[in-house]
């Protein structure tokens, strides 16, 4: 029973690490698919389901798995266990642990893997039968609780009982909504709710927890089957919205909000209506648009191309020699150097070992120089290679129709070893010395001064090795006149000696070209790249250090440089060269991000990234945007220094942000403002004249209650705009802040109800949309066609403080909020510690809150 228990393991540990790569490959393509149609999403988690249960797999030489089977089947036996990752960096590392760790000793009974993957099968099965008594209780709680539910039509019930709506049953799905469920939202959920029996989802979502429950130990699985759960959900949405006018996807986005339950459960049923990822649902929905049918019939090629390439095993080789029969085998020692011929009895099984040869990886690593090689050859004058590269035979490599393999069948490695064995060698001559050790001694003297390179030879010359250097390349000068380059031709090469040669920009190219004659008649050679190497200098010397001064007034010519043109063509040029850290830890990346909007509630983003590496080489990077250019409604273009912490951590050292905005002014360089706050008081009121990047300016005034001032500080948010402080008696209480709007087109932004007492998500999303954070008790003091000053209270979870977010604290804070979309595309919030200001003041403070241009 142990020992069955333990093979099934393997086979499920083995179908997980394959299930893996398509979830890695999920996670990247659902970016991709953004501009697509949900369902497609959906179907991509369907394949790594169905790679997860399939009985079979099929071999294909478009498979991008690296291995088919990553724990051999046979490890618990093997005197030698390890693993084929097909990535040798990864086997090289992994496998040494492995054998050191698991290798069976010589009196032991027993391998210790024969132990421990059982153990490690037992506690899987524990993990499955817990998983299984959560989702049984789990199913009859709420069979409980929805017992005494009543009809109200069809399958749709109501119950005091519950409290989000949401379908429930496997055969017969029913409906359930609470009875304090609106009755302007009862229409919304109730599609919803149909939308989800008829496409199954009441069924899939349950096949999908079951799986997961089957392979709990991976974690991946675990996040694929939560974003499963929310693409799910996504694609329901898109199904009841996409026959919806703007106004029914307004009111059904607030449906959404108003059940959304703040639970993160990861249970297999119910489906309830506002239980996951409400925050991009209700984004989804108030900018739907319909996929054109380029992403749709992209989507299909996409998923078509991933079943092709993720649910097919890597093509291994196979050999048939009944058609195409070996004529000879030559064992070769290449330590003698010598060669032995197979004789025909050898093979006969030479060919039967070659036809039932199991256990091949595909590998990109070459190897080193091989110790012995078999070289087989066929009746049609093809041969076949294998090569063994350690002289404890546990390294053998074949090629195989253009692709490297590594052979992990320990029986033909072993039989193979034997064969370079049973040759009578001779001792083996000294090993060419490492040429490549003394280039790089040599690259690591060379030192540029004064448009001279200077660079020594190593004292150790290669053992044994008659060495010629040669120094030539080619310069290309202004006037088009290029000439090939030539130095020390006629030089004595001393060891420890220093020599120079001159360096010019117009260098092109330019190397020190390394020759070792052996006395065997061997040869080596070796390359050192001058060109490479002083281009490196050149550019330390220039570059300025980096310092915190250094760093913003490199960003802002940065961009302040930046110009667009109106056909979408982009250049970004830098202010000098690229200040360098100390440490080489604090590196620059830029990014550029533009948004289009063809109509009201719809939109779509394309990004563009420059690293360090891509920005250090020249002075400027031109680009191009790929969408319409007439939808274009913003650019951003941001600039950091980022700061390497280690274990995949990284800190802001500086940064600026530049925001275009339509109308754009094309063909110019956009110039760049430090974005400021200047805080002074003018006929009693308090006022803040805000500076931003683009050199456009606002004015905020705010008649404060008696005893309240306001002072600029030093503190910047991520857009890098000032924070203001509010002063009561000289000790802070408040604080200033701008956020963006959740939309920035007009269509869209005219469909606010500015007078209203309900949050405008179209306003407010970028900080509302969430199940953990949001604004409450809003109530509108005072309202423009285009903007309002309104009070309320934002609460927001504390989440991480126990272990379970339901059971997480909620804050609260007092906060006063403005906008107007025609002054700026920020709203202003004034947050107040809790108590620092009654209701009255609060009021009062609302009352004499105005916006107006700079």
């Amino acid at each position: 029973m142990a020992e069955w228990m333990a093979d099934v393991f393997i086979e499920l540990v083995n179908r997980s690490i394959a299930a893996s790569w398509l979830v890695l490959a999920v996670l990247a393509l659902r970016l991709l698919l953004r501009k697509g149609p949900r369902w497609a999403s959906v179907l991509l988690w369907g394949l790594v389901g169905f790679r997860l249960v399939c009985p079979f797999t099929l071999e294909s030489a478009l498979s991008l798995l690296p291995s088919g089977e990553t724990v051999p089947e046979n490890i618990m036996l093997s005197p030698a266990p390890a693993l084929d990752s097909g990535m040798a960096a990864v086997d090289r590392v992994v496998n040494p642990i492995m054998a050191e760790a698991f290798a069976p000793a010589p009196a032991a009974s027993a391998n210790p893997l024969q132990v421990l993957i059982p153990l490690m099968a037992l506690v899987w099965a524990a993990g499955v039968l817990a998983l299984c008594l959560y989702t049984l209780v789990s199913w009859l709680r709420l069979r409980r609780r929805v017992a005494e539910a009543v009809p109200v039509r069809d399958n749709i019930f109501e119950s005091g009982r519950v409290p989000t709506p949401f379908v429930f049953g496997l055969v017969r799905p029913r409906i359930y909504l609470p009875t304090a469920l609106p009755a302007e939202a009862r229409g919304p959920v109730i599609a919803h709710e149909v939308a989800h029996i008829a496409r199954r989802d009441h069924l899939w979502k349950p096949l999908g927890f079951a799986l997961t429950s089957v392979y709990w130990f991976n974690p991946l699985l675990w996040v694929g089957y939560i974003l499963f759960c929310r693409d799910i959900e996504l694609a329901c949405d898109e199904r009841v919205v996409r026959g919806m006018a703007p106004g029914q996807r307004a009111d059904y986005s607030q449906a959404l909000l108003e059940c959304s339950t703040g639970r993160r459960a990861l249970g297999a049923c119910p489906l309830a209506f506002g239980e996951v990822g409400v925050k991009a649902r209700v984004k989804a929905a108030l900018h739907y648009k319909k996929p054109a049918f380029w992403a749709v019939a992209g989507a299909l090629v996409l998923c078509a191309a991933v079943a092709v390439v993720f649910l097919t095993d890597p093509l291994t080789p196979r050999y048939d020699f009944s058609e195409n029969a070996i004529v000879s085998a030559t064992v070769w020692d290449y330590a003698g150097p010598r060669e032995r011929e197979l004789n025909a009895s050898q093979l006969d099984e030479l060919a039967s070992r070659l036809e039932g040869l199991q256990g091949l990886s595909n590998t990109r690593e070459e190897g080193f120089t091989p110790l012995y090689a078999l070289v087989v050859e066929l009746e049609d004058g093809a041969t076949l290679t294998f090569n063994g590269y350690r002289d404890d035979g546990s390294q053998v490599r074949t090629e195989y129709e253009g692709m490297l393999w590594q052979v992990t069948d320990e029986e033909f490695c072993a039989y193979l070893y034997n064969q370079w064995q049973a040759g009578d060698t001779a001792e083996a001559i000294p090993e060419p010395s490492p040429l490549k050790e003394y280039a790089d001694a040599l690259a690591d003297t060379i030192e540029l001064e004064d448009d001279q390179l200077f660079f020594t030879l190593p004292e150790e010359v290669p053992e044994g090795a008659q060495l010629t250097i040669q120094i030539s390349g080619r310069a290309v000068y202004e006037d088009g006149f290029s000439q090939s380059l030539h130095f020390l031709e006629d030089a004595v090469w001393t060891p420890g000696e220093r020599y120079s040669i001159p360096y010019d920009d117009a260098y092109t190219e330019l190397g020190i070209f390394l020759f070792a004659d052996y006395p065997d008649g061997s040869q080596e050679e070796q390359a050192i790249s001058l060109h490479r190497i002083a281009e490196a200098l050149v550019y330390a010397q220039s570059a300025p250090a980096l310092t915190p001064e250094v760093a913003d007034e490199f960003i802002a010519g940065t961009l302040a440089g930046f110009i667009l043109d109106a056909d979408g063509t982009y250049g970004l040029t830098l202010p000098g060269p690229v200040p360098l850290s100390e440490d080489g830890k604090t590196t620059l990346s830029v990014t550029l991000n533009a948004t289009y909007s063809d109509e009201p509630g719809t939109f779509s983003t394309e990004s563009h990234e420059f690293t360090h590496d891509m920005l250090a080489r020249g002075q400027s990077v031109v680009g191009r945007l790929g969408g319409d250019m007439e939808t274009l409604t913003s650019v951003s273009l941001n600039v950091f220094f980022m700061t390497d912490e280690g274990e995949n951590q990284q800190s802001i050292y500086a940064r600026g942000n530049l925001e275009l905005t339509a109308p754009f002014t094309f063909g110019e360089a956009a110039g760049y403002s430090v974005p400021a706050a200047e805080v002074y008081e003018e006929g009693g009121a308090a006022k803040a004249l805000y500076t931003f990047s683009d050199g456009r300016r606002a004015l905020l005034s705010a008649a404060l209650p008696d005893g309240l001032t306001l002072q600029s500080d030093t503190t910047v948010d991520e857009a890098g705009i000032p924070v203001l402080s509010v002063l009561q008696n000289g000790r802070q209480v408040g604080a200033v802040h701008l956020c963006g709007l959740g939309a920035t087109d007009d269509p869209t932004l005219a469909t606010v109800d500015t007078a209203a007492d309900s949050v405008p998500m179209q306003i407010f999303a970028n900080m509302a949309l969430s199940n953990h954070a949001g604004f409450e008790d809003y109530h509108v003091v005072q309202s423009s066609p285009t903007g309002a000053v309104a009070t309320a209270r934002y609460v927001w979870q504390e989440l991480g403080t126990t272990d379970a977010a339901v059971t997480d604290p909620w804050s609260s804070r007092d906060c006063v909020l403005a906008y107007d979309w025609q002054v700026l595309p920020y709203f202003v919030e004034f947050a107040f510690a809790d108590g620092a200001l009654s209701a009255q003041q609060l009021a009062a403070l609302a009352e004499g809150i105005e916006l107006s241009l700079g």
